[in-house]
């Protein structure tokens, strides 16, 4: 029989657990959330930017979560969380991106053409392919008010059963066994692609002696749109599952996620899309903990291909109106970016992490070397894209809940690569060439309540 508190779970759900806060005890409700904002220079060539950033260790936020004992191990729970941009008090997050201009001559190697076609035609395909960038590149862009987290769930003595928009298994994989977890410009979430949540989400999970099960199945209804359920049968449903075994130790786990699809060039048929593995696991000595993982991602079937941009330019001879009615409709979400080239199309991506995390004085020393390469190949895609990223942060404890850090990350793009380093998890851009590297410096303060 299968026993674990609801506490318990409810915390290995509101990962990253190295920034969550101790939950209700007992039956209550609690207001709890994080504070992040620091400066942070970035790098990349011949475009950069200093600015105020929300979120650069992890993502701000604001939450309310509770539970209730019903007896005989059986406990009810929810949690609601919200976006908190705190830059500006928005729940989005429109920050700058680097992106290659819309004048080809000025995005050499980025945007290709077969067979040759008028140079026109190659600015406009630029320019829908920096459009779509900066769409996919917006945190939130529907501003739902609980965009991180909206589940409720029952636990019972044979696990867990929890509803709604969550976190998938394989990014709870990828973020507990590497050293920077979501933060910073140096952790592999930077240089890799992975579906974050699903909507509409089922979830049994199980935590008994170290051993933990996840297996979530997504009623469609895509990470990035907030769209219902696809017409076409399965179109965009969500498959994930991991297996963990942790000790105070030590730890191992494996992940796999798997979107299906509806293409712009066959709306009427359902294909796999970003299916994505992984494998990784973190070992302690004394006050160094060491970290290793690897990710898989491959997507054959991003929703708009390079050809298909080719086309829709051609047949409405660029014409602005008609691109966006054709693409006013389309439901495309980040992981239909070859995340690092910078162009819609297909992704077949190897991530390597090995990371450490070192006690040193009243704080923790992070350090990270991550390797990523895109072997995909497209009409935009001729040549492998390569990455090799070195991140460093110290986070200073003044408090149990406030920290103060300082962050330094590299991003060597090689060959067709152009990432620009970001805040907290994900890529923040794209450099404005293949091959140009990007640098960040950050340092802030977290608080959390």
């Amino acid at each position: 029989m299968i026993r674990k508190s609801a506490l318990a779970i409810a915390l290995a759900l509101a990962f990253p657990t190295v920034h969550a806060q101790n939950g209700p005890t007992q039956s209550g409700v609690q207001l709890y959330g994080i504070v992040d904002v620091g400066m942070e220079r970035v790098d990349n060539g011949d475009a950069n930017v200093t600015r105020l950033t929300s979120g650069i260790s992890t993502g701000s936020r604001w939450g309310i979560r509770g539970s209730e004992d019903l007896g005989g191990g059986y406990r009810a729970l929810f949690t609601l969380e919200s976006r908190i941009e705190v830059d500006n008090g928005a729940m989005n997050n429109r920050g700058a991106i680097f992106f290659c201009p819309s004048a080809p001559a000025l995005c050499p190697g980025v945007v290709g053409t077969s067979p040759a076609v008028p140079a026109a035609v190659v600015g406009g395909m630029s320019a829908v392919n920096s459009a779509l960038l900066q769409a996919v590149s917006t945190v939130n862009s529907v501003n739902a008010l609980f965009d991180r987290q909206a589940f409720t769930g029952l636990v019972t003595p044979y696990g867990a059963v929890l509803a709604g928009r969550q976190y998938t298994p394989n990014y709870e994989v990828l973020i507990k066994y590497n050293s920077f977890a979501d933060s910073f410009a140096g952790n592999p979430g930077q240089i890799s692609t992975i579906n974050i949540r699903a909507n509409n989400a089922l979830q049994y999970r199980a935590e008994v002696s170290g051993f933990t099960l996840s297996l979530m199945y997504g009623f469609g209804g895509s990470e990035g749109n907030r769209n219902e359920r696809s017409t076409v049968g399965r179109g965009d449903d969500f498959y994930g599952a991991n297996f963990q075994y942790n000790t105070p130790r030590f730890g191992v786990g494996v992940g796999y996620n798997r979107n299906n699809t509806v293409t712009f060039a066959a709306p009427t048929e359902n294909r796999k899309g970003l299916e994505t593995y992984s494998v990784g696991g973190n070992a302690t000595f004394g006050n160094v903990k060491l970290f290793a993982t690897f990710l898989k991602a491959k997507n054959e079937n991003p929703v708009l291909s390079p050809v298909d941009v080719q086309n829709i330019v051609i047949s409405t001879g660029g014409n602005l109106a008609a691109i966006n009615t054709i693409l006013g409709g389309l439901y495309i979400n980040r992981f239909d970016v070859d995340a690092l080239r910078g162009v819609v199309g297909p992704i077949d991506l190897d991530v390597y992490h090995l990371g450490l995390n070192w006690t040193v004085g009243n704080g923790t020393l992070m350090a990270a070397l991550n390797q990523a390469k895109d072997s995909a190949r497209s009409l935009w895609a001729t040549a492998d894209a390569k990455v090799d990223q070195i991140g460093l942060a110290y986070m200073y404890n003044l408090s149990k809940r406030t920290q103060l850090y300082g962050a330094y990350a590299i991003a060597n793009n090689k060959d067709s690569a152009r990432i620009a380093l970001g805040a907290a998890c994900c890529t923040g851009g794209w450099t404005t060439a293949p091959g140009e590297d990007s640098k960040s410096l950050q340092f802030g303060m977290r608080h959390t309540f």
